[in-house]
């Protein structure tokens, strides 16, 4: 009988592991992108000088809409 060769086994499973981490990692930066490029231009600002409490509103805003947190969220029309 011929022996069977258990690397390529080995690498598939290693292949599969993968990409499943990068799926989970990809809709992990889609999904927090906006807050995360809020975060970041408020930090940008303050650290400019200018005052970024609108900024902050804005990203507590977004934080409770996508959060469906309707107590903190309110119409931006107000």
């Amino acid at each position: 009988m011929k022996k069977l060769n258990k690397k390529g086994q080995g690498m598939s499973e290693y292949l599969i592991i993968l990409a499943l981490v990068a799926i989970a990692t990809i809709g992990a930066v889609i999904f927090f992108a906006d807050n995360v490029r809020d975060q970041i231009a408020t930090i940008a600002e303050e650290i400019s000088g200018e005052n970024a409490d609108v900024a902050i509103d804005a990203t507590r805003q977004t934080t409770a809409r996508d959060t469906y947190d309707l107590d903190t969220f309110t119409d931006s029309d107000e």
